[in-house]
C-alpha cells in the first residue's frame, strides 16, 4: 500500500533521519525539529495519527481557540501514513537516540500542551515502553497533558468477548490477544486513574473509559460529500473497505456479498490497497457502504461513508446507539446488521430503496452535526484555555519511585552492587543499575526486576586539550630520543637488524672462499685488498652495534630480583608522595581523571533523562557525576537523593599509584557532603569517615555478607573438586589475591603442617603464580591448589567441605578495618575462621569465639594458630552451627534491614512489599528477565471460558 505523502516535505535527513514537515507556514528547522509555534498555547498532538485524527483534532483547536497553535506529530509506518505537520521513520522513533532526547529537550522547551494519543510514547523508547512513562517527565517539565483513546489501546479482549458475540479476538491467535489484553489492560488503567483530561474517539469506548469525554472522530465533510444517487441502477454496488479486516469481520461478510454477486444481484467491491486519498471516489461510486461487523461501534471509515451520503451498513451495539442518541439528540443513520443477518439486510435495502435513500440522506447532516471537527473543538477547548495543572508528581501506580544504583564498573562482575540491586527491587522500587562498559557487559541487560545499563563511553576530553598535546609530543621524545629499550621487544626487533647485517657480511666472506676456489680452476680474479679492508671495518664497526644494543637493552633483560611477598604496595615514601599530592594541584581528581569528565557527559544526561528519586553510589568513582545530577534536578525543581556506599577507605587503598589515590580522595572529599545517608563496610571505617570529612552523622554499616543459596542450588564442594578426603585437613583462602592480602604466609607455613592443604580460591595472576613458584620451592607444590571461582549465590556450599577458613591480611590501613566478605562467607557455610590481628576481624574472632588470631605476616604464629584451630574443630563449627543469631547477623538479610532503614528515611516511607515476608532475601544476584503476569485473557482460554472480566 503507498504511503500518503501529500503536505509532507523531507527536511533534516541527516539531523532527525528524515524528519518531515507539512505547514509552509512551520517548516521543520535546520536541527530536523518541528518549526517554533508563534502562540501562547502550543499544543503537540500525537504520536499516533490514526486515519489522520491527530492532524484534525490539531485544527480543530486552533480554529476554536485563537490564542492556540498546534502541532500533529507521528512516525511513518509505511503503509496508511496520513499528513502530519512533523514526522520522522518508525526507525528514527524507536532507534535514533539522538533524535529521541533532542525532541524531548525541543517539546519541554516550546510547547505548553501535549496531546497523547493510545497511550504512545512521544519521544520512543525514551523513558519506557508506554506513554505511561513519559507523564510525569512531562508533568516535571510544567506542560499540560491530556489523553485521548482510539479503540484497540484500551479495548480489553477479555471484557469485549463477553459484551460481544462477534468479538474477533477468539479468532485471532492467543499470543497476540494476551499482548493486546496486557496493553490494553495497562492503558485502561492509565486512562481511568489520570487525574487530567482524558478523551475517547468513540463512544463504545466508554465501556472501558467511563470517566472520559468523547471527543468524535473529524472528517472533512467537502471531501467526501457526493451528488450521486443511490441505489438507482440496476445492480447496486455493494463496498467494503477494511483497514484491518480480521477486526472488521470480512472474513464472515466476503462469503456472502460474493454469492450474491454470483447470482447477478449486486456490485461487490472489496477494497484493498488504496491510497487514502482515493478513498472518496470509491465511496461516491458505491451504493450501499459495509462497515465493521465485530466490535460493536463505529470510526472514521463509517463517518466517510456517510459525509458521501452512502447506505452504511454495521454491527453497532444498542447501548451505543443509546449513547449516541442520548449524546447527540440524533439518531445514528448506520442500519444495524450482524454476519448473520447482513445477506437479508442488503436484500431488503435493494427491494426498499426508498427507504434506503432516506437513511443514507441522513448521513451528512449526521456527519456535519458530530464529526466535522466543532463538536471535538468544544471538547478540548477546558484542556487548552482551563484545564485544572495535573500535580507535578503525579504518576501512575505502576511508575515506582526510580532508585539508580551507580558503579565504576560493569555492574555484573561486582556482587556487592547486585545484592543492593536485587534486595532493593524485592521491595517495589524501579531499580536501574549504571556502569562502565566492561568485559562482561556492553550496553543493556535485565537481571530480574533490576535493569544494568553500560552505555558505550566515547572519549572526549580525555583525547583532547593541552595535556594530551603535551603528552602527544612527550610520547614522540620517549620513543626517538630515548637511549634504552621499554621491551623486550624493542629489543628483538633491533637485534634482528644486526642478526640479517651480521649474516649478510658472512655471506660475502663465505663467497670469497668461494669464489677463491672457484678462481684456482678457471682463473678468475681474487678479492681487492681495499674489499677486504672495508669488510673489516664492517665486522669491527658490527660488534661495537652489538655491544651498544646489549647495553640499551640492560633494564629490559637484567635478571629479575626474587619477588618480596611482603611488598603491600605501602609504605614511607608512597605514604610521602600521597601526602604531598593531596596538598598540590597535582592531585585534583580533574587533573588525574579527565575520563571522569567523558563519564558525565555520557551518563550525566542519561540522569537527566530519568525521573529519579535516590542515586546509590558505589564506591567514589561515581561520587562526582551522582552530585552533579542532584544538583541540576534541583534546577528543575526535583529532589534527587544520594545514598555513598563508601567501599575503602581511599586514603589507605595498597597498590595504586598515589597521585591516583589523591585524586580519589580529592573527589570524595568534594562531593561526599552532598551525600543524604553514608553507608560504609566496617564500624571503624565508618568512624573515620566521620572523623575525616566532618560528617552529622556516622555513617550506616552493610557488610558485604553471602545472600541465601538459591533453593535448586547443585555445586560441586571444594573437597570433591580437588579430591580430598574427608579426613585430610584443609584450609581455604578465598577472594581476590595480592601480596598485601598474606596468603604467601600460609604458604610459608604449610613446611611446618604435614599433610595439610591450602585451596586458594581466586583468579590466577602474577601473585598466585609466585605462591605456586614458592610452593614448589619449599616442596608443598602438591599440596597448594588454585580453584575457581563459583556463582557468589553458592560460595558458602562450595567452601563448607573445607576445615578452616582464613583471612591472612598483613597490616595495611584498609586491612586493619575491614570485615571481609569471606569472613562472612566462612561464617555462613560454618567453618571455624584463623584471621590476622587485623584488629577489626581479630576482635570478632575472639569475642564471638570463631577461631584464632595470628601475627600478620608470622609464620610461626600462623602455624600454632592452625593446629589450635584443627585440635578444637568440631566444637568451634558446632558452636557455628548452633547459633542461629550469629548466622543472621553475618547474613545479607541482616543487612538489608539496615539498608532498608536507610532507604525508609531517604525516600519517606517504602511500598508494603519493603515489610513482606521475604523482602530481605535474595537467592540469585543475575536471575533471568522476570515472568509477565498472567492474563485475564489467558486465564480464560485456559479454563475454557470466553472471559472473566476486568482484568485487576
Amino acid at each position: 500500500m503507498r504511503r500518503k505523502n501529500d503536505g509532507r516535505r523531507d527536511v533534516g535527513a541527516a539531523a532527525a533521519g528524515g524528519a518531515s514537515a507539512g505547514r509552509g507556514e512551520r517548516p521543520a528547522r535546520r536541527d530536523g525539529m518541528p518549526g517554533r509555534l508563534d502562540a501562547a498555547v502550543r499544543v503537540l498532538v500525537g504520536p499516533a495519527n490514526f486515519a489522520g485524527q491527530g492532524s484534525r483534532w490539531a485544527r480543530a483547536i486552533e480554529g476554536r481557540v485563537p490564542s492556540a497553535k498546534a502541532t500533529s506529530f507521528a512516525f511513518f509506518r509505511g503503509v496508511l501514513d496520513y499528513p502530519v505537520d512533523y514526522g520522522v521513520p518508525a526507525r528514527t522513533y524507536r532507534r535514533n537516540p539522538r533524535w529521541r532526547l533532542n525532541f524531548y529537550n525541543h517539546v519541554v522547551g516550546h510547547y505548553t500542551h501535549v496531546l497523547m494519543e493510545a497511550a504512545r510514547p512521544i519521544f520512543g523508547p525514551l523513558h519506557g515502553p508506554d506513554g505511561s512513562s513519559e507523564i510525569p517527565h512531562l508533568l516535571a517539565k510544567g506542560l499540560r497533558v491530556g489523553l485521548i483513546a482510539h479503540g484497540s489501546d484500551v479495548r480489553i479482549p477479555s471484557r469485549h468477548v463477553q459484551t460481544e458475540p462477534w468479538s474477533p479476538f477468539p479468532d485471532l491467535e492467543d499470543e497476540h490477544v494476551d499482548l493486546l489484553e496486557r496493553n490494553a489492560t495497562r492503558a485502561v488503567e492509565l486512562f481511568t486513574s489520570y487525574p487530567g483530561p482524558v478523551y475517547v474517539s468513540t463512544p463504545d469506548l466508554f465501556d472501558y473509559v467511563p470517566n472520559a469525554v468523547w471527543c468524535p472522530v473529524i472528517v472533512d465533510v467537502d471531501t467526501w460529500r457526493s451528488d450521486a444517487p443511490v441505489l438507482e441502477r440496476a445492480k447496486p454496488v455493494v463496498a467494503h473497505a477494511p483497514s484491518k479486516s480480521h477486526m472488521k469481520g470480512s472474513e464472515l461478510i466476503d462469503p456472502i456479498m460474493e454469492r450474491l454477486a454470483e447470482r447477478g444481484l449486486i456490485t461487490y467491491r472489496r477494497v484493498e490497497g488504496v491510497d487514502p486519498a482515493d478513498m472518496p471516489a470509491v465511496y461516491r461510486d458505491a451504493d450501499i457502504v459495509l462497515d465493521q461487523f465485530r466490535i460493536g461501534s463505529y470510526g472514521v471509515a463509517a463517518c466517510e461513508a456517510m459525509a458521501a451520503g452512502r447506505v452504511v451498513v454495521g454491527h453497532i451495539a444498542q447501548h451505543v446507539r443509546d449513547r449516541v442518541a442520548a449524546g447527540t439528540g440524533l439518531e445514528l443513520p448506520i442500519v444495524g446488521a450482524t454476519p448473520d443477518t447482513v445477506e437479508q439486510v442488503v436484500l431488503d435495502l435493494i427491494a426498499q430503496p426508498a427507504k434506503a435513500r432516506e437513511i443514507a440522506a441522513r448521513g451528512p447532516a449526521y456527519v456535519e452535526r458530530v464529526h466535522d471537527g466543532r463538536w471535538s473543538a468544544e471538547a478540548l477547548a477546558p484542556f487548552v484555555e482551563e484545564s485544572t495543572p495535573v500535580p507535578a508528581g503525579w504518576r501512575p501506580s505502576w511508575i515506582r519511585p526510580k532508585v539508580v544504583m551507580m558503579a565504576g564498573n560493569d555492574i555484573v562482575s561486582d556482587s556487592r552492587v547486585l545484592k543492593y540491586a536485587q534486595t532493593v527491587a524485592n521491595w517495589d522500587l524501579d531499580v536501574t543499575c549504571i556502569g562502565i562498559p566492561g568485559r562482561r557487559l556492553r550496553g543493556v541487560r535485565q537481571f530480574g526486576k533490576v535493569q544494568v545499563l553500560c552505555p558505550p563511553i566515547p572519549s572526549r576530553v580525555l583525547l583532547t586539550g593541552w595535556r594530551k598535546r603535551l603528552a602527544n609530543v612527550r610520547a614522540s621524545l620517549k620513543v626517538n630520543l630515548k637511549p634504552w629499550f621499554s621491551s623486550e621487544a624493542e629489543y628483538l626487533l633491533a637485534y634482528s637488524r644486526w642478526q640479517y647485517a651480521s649474516r649478510e657480511l658472512r655471506a660475502a666472506r663465505g663467497r670469497d672462499r668461494r669464489d677463491h676456489d672457484r678462481a684456482a680452476r678457471s682463473g678468475l680474479r681474487g678479492v681487492s685488498l681495499l674489499d677486504r679492508l672495508q669488510r673489516a671495518v664492517r665486522w669491527r664497526t658490527l660488534r661495537l652495534h652489538r655491544a651498544v644494543l646489549q647495553a640499551r637493552a640492560y633494564f629490559v633483560r637484567r635478571p629479575t630480583a626474587p619477588a618480596d611477598l611482603t611488598d603491600l604496595g605501602i609504605g614511607k615514601r608512597r605514604e610521602l608522595l600521597l601526602a604531598l599530592h593531596r596538598r598540590l594541584p597535582s592531585g585534583r581528581w580533574r587533573r588525574v581523571m579527565p575520563e571522569l569528565v567523558d563519564q558525565e557527559l555520557t551518563l550525566g544526561p542519561l540522569l537527566d533523562r530519568l525521573m529519579i528519586e535516590v542515586i546509590h553510589v558505589h564506591d567514589v568513582f561515581m561520587l562526582g557525576i551522582a552530585a552533579r545530577a542532584a544538583h541540576r534536578a534541583a534546577l528543575d525543581g526535583r529532589t534527587i537523593k544520594i545514598i555513598y556506599d563508601a567501599h575503602e577507605y581511599i586514603p589507605g587503598v595498597p597498590v595504586v599509584a598515589p597521585r591516583r589515590v589523591a585524586a580519589y580522595a580529592d573527589l570524595e572529599r568534594e562531593f561526599i557532603r552532598d551525600a543524604d545517608r553514608v553507608i560504609t563496610v566496617s564500624e571503624p571505617l565508618a568512624h573515620w569517615l566521620q572523623r575525616d570529612h566532618k560528617l552529622a552523622g556516622l555513617p550506616d554499616v552493610v557488610l558485604n555478607a553471602p545472600v541465601e543459596p538459591p533453593e535448586d542450588a547443585d555445586v560441586k564442594g571444594l573437597r570433591d573438586l580437588l579430591q580430598l578426603s574427608e579426613d585430610i585437613p584443609l584450609l581455604v583462602y578465598g577472594g581476590g589475591v595480592n601480596r598485601a592480602r598474606g596468603v604467601g604466609t600460609v604458604v610459608e607455613a604449610l613446611p611446618q603442617l604435614p599433610d595439610v592443604h591450602l585451596a586458594i580460591v581466586a583468579q590466577a595472576n602474577s601473585v598466585t603464580a609466585e605462591l605456586q613458584a614458592r610452593a614448589a620451592e619449599l616442596g608443598v607444590s602438591h599440596r597448594v591448589h588454585l580453584a575457581p571461582f563459583v556463582a557468589a549465590e553458592v560460595v558458602p556450599l562450595y567452601l563448607r567441605s573445607a576445615s578452616i577458613g582464613l583471612s591472612p591480611l598483613l597490616h595495611a590501613p584498609n586491612h586493619d578495618i575491614a570485615v571481609t566478605n569471606k569472613f562472612c562467607e566462612y561464617i555462613a557455610a560454618g567453618l571455624p575462621i584463623i584471621t590476622s590481628d587485623t584488629p577489626a576481624q581479630a576482635d570478632l574472632v575472639s569475642e564471638l569465639d570463631l577461631g584464632a588470631v595470628h601475627t600478620a605476616g608470622d609464620v610461626d604464629s600462623l602455624v600454632q594458630a592452625v593446629r589450635t584451630v584443627l585440635a578444637d574443630r568440631d566444637r568451634i563449627a558446632k558452636r557455628i552451627a548452633d547459633d542461629p543469631h550469629l548466622l543472621h547477623r553475618f547474613s545479607w538479610a541482616a543487612q538489608a534491614e539496615v539498608i532498608r532503614s536507610v532507604y525508609a528515611d531517604v525516600l519517606g516511607e517504602l511500598p508494603d512489599a519493603a515489610y513482606a515476608e521475604g523482602a530481605t532475601t535474595v537467592r540469585k544476584l543475575l536471575p533471568g528477565p522476570p515472568e509477565l503476569p498472567e492474563t485475564n485473557w489467558h486465564a480464560s482460554r485456559q479454563a475454557g471460558t470466553p472471559g472473566t472480566g476486568q482484568q485487576g
